[in-house]
């Protein structure tokens, strides 16, 4: 009688959170999304001074101020950032955060900001650094690390910055990140190394870099020279690794990420 008194308790408090949490919500085609997303910086202040949330959240949980970096809406987002009622560590239905989205698009300025604003750069699971790792934003993994990003920090299924970084096929950020201490034999749960990430997106040589400095007969570069930015050249499928890892376990679906290369429809 006790438990189940306990499990109809459970289940109760558990759908009244649910309850307040989605009564934040906004339909996609409200004025206030339309604002945010088309950037018109006004009618975003129209509407907060007319009592909207600035922490409501659209139809697939993001919060105001990551639509706005989700779609570069820079004049929306300096509004949002500028109402002191916005929760700048408000997490989206990926458990990424606000951080986590200037990290992935390179904005270290804005990430820098928003740090001073209490932005967290280390938390559990995804982190910033993976994010800038996985586009090979240099600048962004650079000043994330001089402000104690772990190196190694692990995503929900093991997968490091430097595998991330090699996924990339970007030869300089791999370099500053073994320089900052990235373990390159380190395995995910998957037994995937970064070597292994290089050689399924195709970057054969940097995967061959990857094994040496594994092994010990490779020491990491610290030069930068102008073909280090660019992607390793992709190999034929017959050469690729048979094995494609995936790091869609656990709290965030990385490879969703692909959407903010893409226009948000209206």
């Amino acid at each position: 009688m006790v438990i189940k008194r306990l499990f109809s308790f459970s289940v109760f408090f558990v759908a009244l959170c649910a309850s307040a949490f989605f009564s934040h919500a906004w339909a996609d085609d409200s004025a206030w999304r339309v604002a945010i997303e088309q950037d018109r910086s006004q009618e975003v202040m129209r509407e907060l001074a007319q009592g909207m949330d600035p922490n409501s959240r659209d139809s697939e949980l993001n919060p105001a101020l990551m639509v706005a970096i989700r779609n570069q809406s820079w004049g929306a987002y300096d509004v949002l950032l500028a109402n002191r009622n916005t929760d700048i560590e408000l997490a989206n239905g990926r458990q990424e955060t606000p951080m986590m989205y200037l990290a992935l698009l390179g904005e270290t300025k804005r990430l820098q900001a928003l740090q001073q604003r209490g932005g967290q750069v280390n938390r559990l699971g995804w982190t910033p650094l993976h994010y800038a790792a996985s586009k090979g934003h240099l600048d962004t993994v650079r000043y994330l690390l001089t402000q104690k990003a772990i190196v190694n920090a692990p995503a929900p299924n093991g997968t490091s910055p430097l595998m991330m970084a090699a996924f990339s096929g970007k030869r300089d950020v791999v370099d500053a990140l073994l320089a900052a201490g990235a373990d390159s034999r380190m395995q995910n749960a998957e037994h995937l190394k970064a070597s292994d990430w290089a050689r399924s997106a195709g970057h054969e040589q940097l995967a061959s870099y990857l094994e040496e400095v594994e092994q010990g007969r490779q020491t990491p570069s610290s030069s930068v020279n102008s073909s280090a930015n660019k992607p390793a050249p992709a190999q034929s499928q017959n050469k690729r690794s048979a094995v494609k890892p995936d790091a869609s376990q656990g709290s965030a679906r990385y490879f969703d990420l692909d959407r903010f290369d893409e226009p948000s429809t209206p």
